[in-house]
């Protein structure tokens, strides 16, 4: 059993210690794949498709690994504000998520956080063209090249505000369904 964090709060998106588990072993497998050896191809092949769908969404989750390279990006080789950005994107999944998320909660979840750090860093870098003074050898991007920067921002800030107005949409529909339908008879013909 992991030893939880000072702090810590389980949340649903959590990875219980089995996945962990098959996650590392499905790693050791993939670094000999890629270091070339055919046998262990096919037995990724094998452990993959023989995993459960919470393991296969782990490793198949882009979204996630995305994430990391941004907060690596907007880090510039800190590892502090790494590592603090790794951890400000994993309390927002949870946060965002809530408690019990449906597979289509978790989805958007995932877009918005990937949506929220890739926005944050475009800003910061169309910001910093702004600055009075720019880091020593660093020079100053053309205007037009701050306009197509400008439009990319605008344009991820658009997908960001509707991933989250979808997953509003989401919830608001699943607390409009109800769980039991009753179908209700009445007799208007008076006894007759």
């Amino acid at each position: 059993m992991r030893e939880a964090k000072p702090g810590h709060i389980p949340g649903a998106l959590e990875l219980s210690d089995e996945t962990r588990d098959r996650l590392a072993e499905l790693r050791a497998v993939s670094e000999k794949a890629e270091a070339g050896d055919k046998d262990a191809r096919r037995e990724l092949r094998r452990l993959v498709r023989s995993s459960s769908p919470e393991v296969i969404g782990r490793a198949a989750d882009i979204g996630r690994r995305a994430g990391r390279i941004l907060a690596d990006t907007a880090a510039g080789g800190d590892p502090l504000v790494e590592e603090a950005l790794y951890a400000k994107l994993d309390a927002m999944r949870g946060e965002i998520a809530g408690e019990n998320p449906t597979p289509l909660e978790v989805l958007l979840t995932e877009r918005v956080v990937s949506l929220w750090i890739f926005t944050a860093l475009l800003e910061v870098l169309v910001s910093a063209q702004y600055h009075k003074r720019l880091s020593a050898g660093a020079e100053r991007s053309s205007p037009s090249y701050i306009v197509q920067q400008s439009r990319i921002l605008d344009s991820a800030t658009r997908r960001y505000l509707a991933a989250m107005r979808e997953l509003a949409r989401v919830r608001k529909l699943q607390a409009n369904t109800p769980a039991v339908q009753q179908n209700v008879q009445i007799n208007l013909d008076n006894g007759r």
